[in-house]
């Protein structure tokens, strides 16, 4: 038996030859939490900055608080507002991120009266610890144009600078960025428009509304122009009914004087009437026609491959088909004391980052342990038992928005578990099992091998939570194949992307992909930075960790998937099991070899009901 451990440890030193069939995690740019910064300051007219040190998770307030003389300076000017301008003479609010100050660049500070109107004082309540590639700047002149120059709160600060420079968080809106930077008047989210002058033809202006998401406005600079008062107000009224609704009064019975049985002539009348109100509503796209028709050529074969698959007769059992498959899906994790419980399971998941950028998801498995794939961070081993010395690695919790205070919470550099092989069983083990250098403030969140489950089902729902390309906390409600479907599953997704595909064959499943016993199969959204997500049955019990795919490249080059898969975890648990007792880690042994605790699903929900949070057993 011994022999038998010691071979296994061996198959774990060894070096693999076969690589894992994933593309590379998404990185992501450092991210600003506790890494050294400095920039410089002065009061105008001085000449002389002084250095602050700070770090870039801080604001540019918090890290000129730190010196004795801008706090001396604030103090003599206490009735007085500061105008914070970075090299290129723009403002920047107090609450600015460091991060996003260049390195020893030079902060201009002069002093303007306060308004009643402004609330200097009013900080973002953010954390500067995601990714600086997740913030954006753009910069707004301080004078408006077209009737309404006077934009800023404070009328002095146009004097004292001519653009203003508005920091915000990728996929929110303009409207969002401008009200939280707190200096603009609220009349211009009425009517207004940022404008910009095209760099390739001079005198044409590219105009963004409100309503436009901030990730294609960094680095550029705006002015902020009147369009005409909308006429949302009073929107005009039509008489067109809807052919359906027509025919459902009259088929009432109850038709009074102005509800007259619709004729064919009026019929056509109003469909015609219909349809050019639409083609006003949704103008054409240019040059799409091409594209419309070969997506209307391919409808008829797509829809009769859908009946021949699925053994339907006519078009209304495809869509009583396509409503049972919605069906499903929503019911699988649709009961509140699911979600609940999912809610509160997820607080156990985690970003893997290694100086700061994102490269893949873990999941607290039991004590200061958490769980994830060994190609996460196999390029940052020393040894199959020990992270380099020169890489910092954190698990982060709570990244659930792109403005969440994370927990960031350091790794230790040995590595109690590792293993990247094929086992004589056939089982695939892809699994690191890191130890948490700090565990006081998530030591009240679920240990998941509380949740675990020996046999994950043959079929039936999932729901995978993790961090899919390096961005915040998701979740995939999907459904497992079944092994013996596998070959269906990747017809069905060739006979959709067919222009992209020209290698899979009908045994490809059998001649070129290595199938494992102890793999799930299923499609999921998650793909890139996914990897060591934790995967859920329909009943919330831990099942496997999300690996990879088969993946192929698509349109552009990019990096598509067939199938995705997770690992089972009871081969994971044995081989732990088995490295901690070789390595003398008594205690994991203890904890794996405790029998599973016989409290049940439901009540867990009684629990649910009785207390505001679920309680969970904790292992360690």
């Amino acid at each position: 038996m011994a022999q038998a451990n010691s071979d296994n440890l061996q198959e774990t030193i060894a070096p693999l030859k076969e690589e894992i069939k994933e593309g590379p995690s998404k990185d992501l740019q450092p991210r600003a939490e506790k890494k050294k910064h400095n920039f410089q300051y002065r009061f105008k007219p001085e000449k002389d900055p002084f250095v602050v040190d700070c770090d870039t998770s801080m604001t540019v307030l918090d890290a000129l608080n730190t010196t004795g003389n801008f706090r001396r300076k604030k103090n003599e000017k206490n009735t007085n507002e500061e105008v914070i301008q970075r090299a290129d003479g723009a403002a920047v609010k107090t609450d600015f991120p460091c991060c996003l100050i260049e390195k020893d660049e030079t902060l201009d500070i002069t002093f303007i009266n306060k308004t009643k109107t402004v609330s200097t004082d009013q900080q973002t309540q953010a954390d500067f610890s995601i990714p600086r590639t997740d913030l954006v700047t753009f910069r707004i002149k301080t004078t408006g144009k077209k009737g309404f120059k006077n934009i800023m709160k404070n009328i002095e600060l146009k004097n004292e600078a001519d653009y203003v420079c508005v920091f915000a968080f990728k996929e929110e809106n303009i409207k969002t960025a401008l009200e939280r930077d707190g200096r603009f008047k609220d009349k211009i989210f009425q009517d207004y428009v940022l404008s910009l002058e095209s760099e390739t033809n001079k005198g044409q202006q590219s105009k963004y509304e409100m309503t436009n998401q901030v990730d294609h406005l960094d680095k550029k600079s705006f002015q902020i122009i009147w369009i005409g008062k909308s006429n949302t107000d009073n929107p005009k009224k039509t008489n067109v009914k809807i052919e359906s609704d027509v025919a459902s009064n009259t088929n009432s019975g109850k038709n009074g004087p102005d509800l007259h049985p619709i004729s064919s002539k009026q019929k056509q009348t109003t469909q015609n009437t219909e349809s050019t109100s639409l083609s006003t509503k949704w103008p054409i796209i240019p040059d799409s026609e091409e594209i419309l028709g070969i997506l209307r050529s391919q409808f008829k074969d797509l829809l009769d491959t859908l009946k021949q698959r699925e053994n339907l007769k006519n078009n209304s059992e495809v869509q009583t088909f396509y409503r049972a498959e919605y069906d499903k899906s929503v019911q699988s994790f649709s009961e509140v004391y699911k979600v609940k419980l999912l809610m509160r399971l997820s607080d156990s998941v985690c970003q893997i980052r290694v100086e700061g950028s994102a490269k893949g998801t873990g999941f607290l498995l039991f004590g200061q342990f958490i769980l994830t794939n060994a190609h996460v961070v196999r390029e940052f081993l020393e040894s199959p038992d020990k992270l380099s010395f020169a890489k910092h690695l954190e698990a982060a919790f709570d990244f659930e928005r792109l403005d969440s205070k994370v927990k960031l919470v350091p790794v230790k550099k040995q590595i109690p578990a590792y293993c990247y092989i094929t086992d004589a069983n056939k089982s695939r083990l892809d699994f690191a099992l890191l130890e948490l250098d700090a565990v006081e403030d998530i030591a009240d969140r679920p240990r998941l091998l509380s949740h675990f489950s020996a046999c994950p089902p043959p079929s039936g729902g999932i729901c995978i939570v993790g961090h899919p390309d390096g961005g915040i906390k998701k979740m995939d409600p999907c459904f497992i194949i079944p092994k013996t479907n596998l070959q269906e599953a990747a017809d069905k997704h060739t006979s959709e992307n067919i222009d992209f595909i020209n290698v899979i064959t009908q045994r490809s499943f059998e001649d070129k992909w290595d199938m494992y016993e102890n793999q799930i199969n299923y499609n999921s959204c998650f793909f890139h930075g996914s990897s060591g997500s934790p995967v859920f049955d329909e009943d919330c019990y831990l099942i496997g960790v999300h690996t990879g795919g088969y993946v192929y490249k698509g349109e552009g080059g990019k990096t598509r998937s067939i199938v995705e898969y997770a690992y089972s975890m009871q081969p994971i648990l044995d081989m732990i099991k088995a490295q901690a007792r070789m390595r003398g880690l008594h205690d994991i042994v203890k904890i794996l070899e405790a029998p599973k605790s016989d409290k049940s699903f439901e009540s867990e929900a009684a629990d649910q009901e009785n207390h505001t949070d679920i309680e969970m057993e904790d292992c360690d």
